[in-house]
């Protein structure tokens, strides 16, 4: 495995701690917040901690490495969960269904050769703590296991409340990012508030200096956005059927990205559980090991190269 960077402080620790990174006040907004009151707290069976999380049923079991290149940033190991703990999580958890996204191998070729064939896949996570969450599932792991050809590592390149205006600025992509080599870049989370000059400035410094690697920008889940109305969803500022997801689509056609709507088949998944979205959350805005599951689940969907 490629080393990680030899920055600021190297912590080693059981991934349930400090892996579980939540938006800092100043970059809360209207669906990271958890001091937002929201339309689903109206019949929401679960009563949340006025701080903090419920706590875990499944605290990560693998011990990850971190290093946090300055204040609020971190740099971690993924997956933080072991396969045996991950299918003791989908056996518990509650069944929906989605339809698979479509994937756009054009975008995704070198990827998808080395999944098929065999070969070096480093993966990286850039965003928000939904970013952090999302690889926080032990997606990663579940792909290795599927795909035992190709040498696959993850990473995961997090900020609470962050977004690609964080990442633009301050050489923050040539000093943190490119000397980790990814191959693959997965852009997401909850947090861009529309900003997509930042968006475009962090794909054109990436591919400066890495030319080959292949980029994905998805759109976001969770947060305070009830999944069961539609009408909300269609107007959410993370959503992929909103103006940011149709922009976000724009953006990855014109940069030559990968795209994945995966605020459609989330939302499907929990409609169809017929169980209160909360069920899924761990505060009102981030998954609990269930919800995750429901985004490793797509994930490997979206990456399926038999479809």
């Amino acid at each position: 495995m490629k080393p990680l960077l030899p920055i600021a402080f190297l912590v080693v620790f059981i991934a349930g701690s400090l892996f579980s990174q939540d938006a800092k006040p100043e970059d809360e907004n209207a669906v990271n917040s958890k001091r937002k009151t929201s339309a689903m707290m109206v019949d929401s069976p679960v009563v949340f901690p006025g701080k903090g999380a419920l706590p875990a049923e499944f605290p990560p079991d693998l011990a990850v490495k971190m290093v946090s290149p300055e204040p609020y940033y971190s740099i971690t190991e993924s997956p933080p969960r072991s396969i045996a703990q991950i299918n003791a999580i989908q056996s518990k958890m509650i069944k929906g269904k989605f339809t698979p996204p479509p994937t756009d191998w054009e975008h995704l070729s070198r990827t998808k050769k080395a999944l098929s064939e065999g070969g070096d896949l480093h993966i990286l996570g850039l965003g928000d703590s939904i970013i952090n969450d999302t690889f926080r599932s032990g997606w990663i792991g579940k792909l290795a296991e599927e795909y035992p050809k190709a040498d696959i590592e993850g990473k995961v390149y997090v900020r609470g409340g962050g977004a690609c205006r964080h990442y633009w600025v301050e050489d923050r992509i040539p000093n943190n990012l490119v000397p980790l080599k990814p191959d693959l870049v997965c852009i997401g989370g909850i947090s861009q508030q529309k900003n997509y000059e930042a968006i475009r400035s962090v794909i054109k410094q990436i591919r400066k200096d890495l030319s080959e690697t292949e980029i994905l920008l998805s759109t976001g889940v969770f947060g305070n956005v009830d999944p069961r109305r539609p009408d909300l969803l269609a107007t959410a500022p993370h959503s992929g059927v909103s103006d940011y997801g149709r922009e976000l689509k724009r953006i990855a056609d014109e940069l030559d990205c990968a795209f994945l709507d995966i605020t459609t088949p989330w939302a499907e998944y929990i409609v169809s559980s017929g169980v209160h979205p909360h069920r899924f959350y761990r505060d009102r805005v981030h998954a609990n090991e269930y919800g995750e599951q429901i985004l490793s689940k797509i994930l490997l969907s979206f990456f399926d190269v038999n479809r």
